[in-house]
């Protein structure tokens, strides 16, 4: 083999490697082309979702916003009273009733969202004034599966525990309550428990053990804000 050949053997070799690789680097580019192009979809998808979620929520809170200030608003005067800036209900049926259904429209059209979840909450409170203390129950003890960690749990175990010792479960409300007491991580900070547990006896009937662990709760937790009740319920030192 001639000296000409072997060289035009090696430059046919290298345009060919030449050839593969820039192949493959067009193909690597159509690739990451793709991977680009699918990583700007994604971010686009990412923020839209999120601009829709922060929107939806925003709009929630709004109608939120405006039931609680509806449950919250002040009952017009009586005949020949002084007049009350923004009252708008006579009663307070008319105005339970009106907020219920702001509540209502914020749970059906924001579900998932924290105001939907807040919105539950004064549903509950609204269902328990009007003696439905199932559905009161119900709404509560799905706030609380639906957001262990909310900020406002604590306040719906509260409310769930006062439910059902003021309806008719005291006594085994008392042992769940003397259970979670004992343990090292409770459900609800102990005073709060304590205070339960004072008014499920109080409820039982049995005035002894009310003083008592009303009698804990100022001596143990003296800063906790149940503490000036308990006091007022012991009498004076």
């Amino acid at each position: 083999m001639d000296r000409q050949h072997r060289r035009d053997l090696r430059h046919d070799k290298f345009v060919d490697e030449i050839g593969s690789l820039s192949s493959r680097a067009r193909d690597n580019q159509r690739l990451l082309y793709f991977i680009a192009g699918g990583a700007v979809v994604l971010a686009v998808l990412i923020y839209g979702v999120f601009f829709y979620r922060s929107n939806r929520e925003q709009k929630a809170q709004q109608d939120l916003s405006t039931a609680i200030d509806t449950i919250e608003s002040p009952l017009m005067p009586a005949a020949g009273g002084q007049p009350v800036p923004n009252a708008k209900f006579k009663t307070e049926a008319e105005r339970t009733a009106a907020a219920e259904q702001q509540f209502r429209t914020v749970t059906s059209n924001y579900g998932g969202t924290d105001a939907s979840d807040v919105a539950s909450l004064y549903l509950a409170r609204i269902q328990a004034g009007k003696g439905d203390v199932a559905g009161a129950r119900t709404m509560l003890q799905e706030f609380i599966n639906r957001n262990p960690k909310h900020l406002l749990v604590n306040g719906a175990r509260y409310s769930l525990y006062q439910l059902r010792i003021d309806n008719g479960e005291a006594p085994q409300v008392a042992q769940e309550l003397q259970a979670e007491i004992s343990k090292s991580e409770p459900s609800l900070p102990a005073d709060s428990l304590l205070s339960l547990l004072a008014h499920d006896f109080e409820v039982q009937g049995n005035p002894e053990k009310t003083k008592e662990t009303y009698r804990r709760i100022v001596t143990e937790f003296p800063d906790s804000p149940y503490a000036l009740e308990a006091q007022r319920k012991i009498g004076p030192a």
